[in-house]
């Protein structure tokens, strides 16, 4: 599939790149230039002390958010950031993981990923879709993804890392199979489904307009303009700049640590 830069740039390379592919939308995210964050809704699994929308401090590196996984009362696992941890993490459960670092991977806990004081977000929901490149067993099978308001082929959406690193996202109205096969099709060789149904599952990018304030631009799906700059009662992945160095400057770019971040005890 072919890749478009849009939004926003650090060191003079984009940050995000849009594409399409089998029904789906695609974004994929260069992993040495990006960081991400699990933020928690202010009602799901709140409340906490962040109120379900990316601060102040933050936003002038925020790069694109999308939704997260099924509500807690409908996953077996853990929303774990901020330093507080809704449940403990489940052995054997699709996980978007967040280092300290500024690197993020998804496998299964327990065999791709596990407790590390380097951990510094969490958030799990349901069984790999993907898995060593390929969707795996399960994929074929629409009851193991969530009751759907619209059949088989929904709104869903998925994230995934490529080998190299790389965030890859999909969204479209599609059944788990083929949701799997956009995320093969990004690049993907591990990668899990999030939230589905019309008015969950939803992408933004972000950037600063001339007078410096960043807004929001809807990529995919039930969005605002700037959704998640004020509070909404879901939790969502955020994305943005990574503390990038440059070999001529005297400083870096971007964020680092992350102005929210604390690690999991």
């Amino acid at each position: 599939m072919q890749w478009t830069p849009a939004g926003r740039q650090a060191v003079g390379q984009p940050l995000l790149y849009l594409g399409s592919t089998g029904g789906a939308s695609m974004a994929w995210m260069p992993p040495k230039l990006v960081r991400a964050a699990v933020f928690p809704g202010s009602t799901d699994p709140g409340p906490w002390s962040v109120a379900g929308q990316v601060g102040d401090t933050d936003r002038p590196y925020l790069v694109a958010a999308f939704n997260g996984g099924f509500k807690p009362s409908d996953f077996t696992g853990t929303i774990t950031s901020f330093g507080h941890a809704f449940r403990d993490p489940a052995p054997g459960v699709a996980s978007f993981v967040a280092f300290a670092d500024g690197t993020f991977t998804v496998g299964m806990w327990g065999r791709d990923v596990g407790p590390s004081p380097n951990v510094v977000a969490i958030r799990q929901n349901l069984a790999m879709l993907v898995d060593g490149g390929a969707p795996t067993a399960a994929a074929a099978s629409p009851g193991n993804w969530g009751a759907s308001v619209a059949g088989v082929a929904t709104m869903r959406s998925g994230i995934g890392v490529d080998a190299n690193g790389g965030l890859v996202w999909a969204g479209g109205r599609l059944s788990p199979g083929d949701l799997a096969a956009a995320l093969v099709a990004g690049g993907a060789v591990r990668g899990m489904e999030l939230d589905i149904n019309p008015q969950w599952v939803n992408f933004n990018l972000y950037q600063p307009d001339q007078d410096g304030v960043v807004h929001g631009q809807p990529v995919y799906g039930a969005t605002s303009p700037d959704r998640y700059l004020s509070s909404n009662s879901r939790d969502f992945i955020a994305v943005l700049v990574r503390g990038t160095v440059i070999p001529t400057a005297p400083e870096q770019v971007g964020l680092r640590p992350l102005h929210t971040e604390a690690r999991v005890p």
